[in-house]
């Protein structure tokens, strides 16, 4: 991290220099931080449970340490099998739900996020999704190729969301939020569902809020969509037409695969500025690699640009991987994908990809209840965010991906306060104030 101090320059001096101009307009405030965080999913407690004592107590700091990791306080669960699963299973195969059980995430699942609640004192904000409803419920009576939950089955499947969360209350772990469906448009070879936003909402209005309710659950929130930033505007648009929907839901989750279109949270704040935007997950896979120095600054401008459009909050795909494949995922064709650390076999240590840095270099400075606030910059490769602490700090943080050194002249609410360099190809933390 990078704390600047103040230096005090005349105008056309810092324009005779060519200086880069960034401005921070601490007043001008975007969204509060709920948090960062990845998934625990079945794959990554897997490998967790492969490593020693003294290796997980350090996968546990090096995620959840504010002083030696990434900080992060959010964490996201399947409510059933995903792609990132051992191999496929449903929590309840009989009609009546009367074989509901989570046996299998006793495994490994509960063991990790116990793990993780503990060094933490609970401070994890916990969310679930599922992938797909029962085979039975569906059209297409399997789990797999997207089909659509049948409608006479909707009372069920919220009391199927219903038993997931007071069988993991029972285990001592509260989930706070639940997405009704993982990547909601996708038909894939894995583990999927197909609903429209109208269908997402009718379901949340209808069956899951008041099920939720009448359970003792009021506090569990409702996220809907779960999938791509491109349509998140026309999803939040149809879902809150429906009658009772800006009631029931609480915000809007999306992922990263069809490109940034980050100005897709500005429009979606713009029309629905009390709901809350969640990036719920994101990767880049094995399958059809890209050069690790582009996945780096991928994540780079990725954290930065959701803070700097209003994100409350992202959450990393698994957690950890194995080193070889990035597994276990029973589709995909062996090939997983990319993760902050992994699970090295040979060694049996946990090491670190490229991208735990550059997450770290947002998530180390940033805790729940700070603010965003707006930002301006001088070139297109020069990205920016920027936060308000709750104690009065400012932090900017800044990506370069040009090819060259750039001298930077940083202003905060319209007054001249640093000129520094920023590396060529860099990501940085800055204290400004």
């Amino acid at each position: 991290m990078n704390t600047l101090f103040e230096q005090r320059e005349t105008e056309n001096t810092i324009y005779n220099k060519g200086s880069g101009i960034i401005n921070v307009y601490t007043d001008l405030e975007k969204s509060e931080i709920l948090g960062f965080g990845g998934a625990f999913t079945e794959a990554a407690a897997y490998n967790y449970h492969l490593a020693g004592e003294s290796e997980r107590k350090r996968l546990l700091e090096k995620y959840f340490s504010k002083e030696k990791g990434l900080g992060y306080n959010l964490g996201r669960l399947h409510i059933g099998s995903c792609d990132f699963s051992i191999e496929e299973y449903s929590l309840a195969y009989k009609e009546d739900l009367s074989d509901f059980n989570i046996e299998n995430d006793k495994k490994y699942i509960i063991p990790f996020v116990k793990d993780a609640l503990a060094y933490t004192g609970g401070d994890i904000f916990l969310f679930a999704s599922p992938w797909s409803p029962p085979a039975f419920m569906k059209d297409n009576l399997c789990l797999t190729n997207g089909g659509k939950l049948k409608k006479e089955f909707y009372p069920l499947y919220a009391e199927y969301f219903v038993k997931f969360l007071n069988a993991y209350k029972n285990e001592g772990i509260k989930i706070c939020a639940v997405t009704i469906q993982n990547e909601a448009c996708a038909v894939m070879p894995w583990e999927s569902c197909q609903w429209t936003g109208e269908e997402e909402a009718l379901f949340a209005v209808e069956n899951l809020r008041p099920a939720l309710d009448k359970n003792g659950l009021g506090d569990v929130k409702i996220i809907l969509w779960d999938h791509n930033r491109d349509k998140l505007l026309d999803r939040a648009r149809e879902s809150f037409a429906v009658k009772g929907a800006m009631e029931a839901v609480w915000g809007m989750g999306f992922h990263w695969y069809t490109g940034t279109h980050f100005n897709a949270i500005d429009l979606t704040k713009r029309l629905f500025p009390d709901k809350i935007l969640l990036e719920t997950e994101f990767c880049n896979g094995r399958l059809y690699p890209i050069p690790d120095e582009l996945r780096y600054e991928k994540y780079a401008v990725e954290y930065c640009q959701n803070i700097n459009h209003g994100t409350n909050g992202l959450c990393d795909w698994n957690l950890v991987l194995d080193s070889e494949d990035g597994g276990p995922c029973h589709s995909r064709d062996g090939k997983g994908c990319f993760s902050p650390l992994y699970f090295d076999k040979n060694s049996g240590t946990f090491i670190e990809d490229g991208i735990y840095d550059i997450i770290g270099t947002f998530t180390k400075y940033i805790d729940k209840g700070d603010v965003s606030v707006e930002t301006t910059t001088f070139n297109k490769d020069i990205y920016v965010a920027a936060i308000k602490k709750k104690d009065g700090r400012i932090f900017a943080f800044i990506v370069n991906l040009t090819n060259e050194e750039k001298d930077i002249n940083l202003r905060v609410d319209g007054k001249k306060t640093a000129i520094f360099k920023i590396p060529a190809r860099s990501v940085s933390a800055n204290e400004i104030m």
